[in-house]
């Protein structure tokens, strides 16, 4: 399943700014600092490989219909028919919205074990308990417990310029906290100035 679910990651990300970002910089295979790439393995506690896809804005729809696709060994199939298709329940797995993680790094380790890192972004606003929870039962639905994805293992990192405080998950997935029953965090740079202004 491990190189194919990556692959299957890979064919629903059509996000044309991430291409749009890639090709301004560079950098289309979305490719990171290794400074940042050694954060993200510390708060994990593995050893990330040179070799993973990094995605923006990734929706959480499509995580979901890799790993089915992948399960089952499917091929393809046409997003807005996904469920008639495949004859699947659809409590809370798939929603179809625009639901989304803002960055999804996706890598397999040496016992091919396919990881999926989730992260989620805050930057002038802050991490409400009501939108953690909401993304704590897409969660849930899409991942199950341990042995709902043989050979997947999923991860939960928040990123802010502060560390929040007083976060609080009813019923959290069983991945979502790390060994110090709180939320993997590391800061989100900023720099110093920022100006606000009203909406037009």
């Amino acid at each position: 399943m491990s190189n194919r679910l990556i692959e299957t990651l890979k064919s629903f990300n059509r996000k044309e700014r991430f291409y749009l970002i890639g090709q301004m910089l560079g950098n289309p295979e979305f490719r990171m600092n290794d400074n940042q790439l050694y954060e993200i393995s510390d708060l994990i506690g593995l050893t990330i490989p040179r070799k993973y896809f990094a995605a923006m804005d990734y929706h959480l729809d499509w995580i979901y219909a890799s790993l089915y696709l992948t399960k089952n060994n499917s091929k393809s199939c046409v997003e807005r028919n996904f469920i008639e298709e495949n004859g699947i329940e659809t409590d809370y797995q798939i929603s179809g919205t625009q639901e989304d993680v803002d960055f999804l790094l996706a890598f397999v380790d040496e016992k091919k074990i396919t990881h999926l890192v989730m992260i989620e972004a805050k930057g002038d606003s802050y991490f409400s308990n009501g939108q953690l929870d909401s993304k704590n039962k897409r969660f849930k639905a899409i991942f199950g417990n341990e042995n709902t994805w043989p050979n997947v293992r999923p991860h939960f990192i928040i990123c802010s310029p502060k560390k929040p405080q007083k976060i609080s998950i009813e019923e959290p997935a069983y991945f979502i906290f790390n060994n110090k029953s709180e939320l993997a965090w590391f800061p989100l740079e900023m720099g110093n100035g920022k100006k606000k202004s009203n909406s037009m």
